[in-house]
């Protein structure tokens, strides 16, 4: 799986993709959210915002590129996607 990161154009948050669709329902009974819905996830993960959509892209509200890939990994990983297969790319 491929991660990579971005700053948001509004500079407050960094967008994350991933190369992976996600069943953003499903996911839901694995982590506490705000809100679900099949178009969109809110969760507060590690007292980080973050927003989820189907196709694998997360908005994460960190304060750095590093911690963003960090959080989306450690989602991810609790999600049930295995860590050996991640692999980070900074754009």
């Amino acid at each position: 799986m491929t991660i990579s990161s971005r700053l948001c154009s509004g500079r407050t948050a960094f967008e994350v993709t991933t190369n992976i669709k996600m069943d953003l329902i499903r996911a839901s009974r694995i982590i506490e959210t705000k809100v679900a819905t099949k178009h969109i996830l809110l969760i507060n993960y590690m007292g980080v915002e973050i927003s989820m959509y189907p196709s694998g892209r997360m908005i994460i509200k960190a304060g750095s590129r590093e911690e963003s890939l960090d959080i989306a990994k450690n989602l991810l990983a609790e999600l049930g996607f295995s860590e050996k297969t991640m692999t980070k790319t900074v754009i």
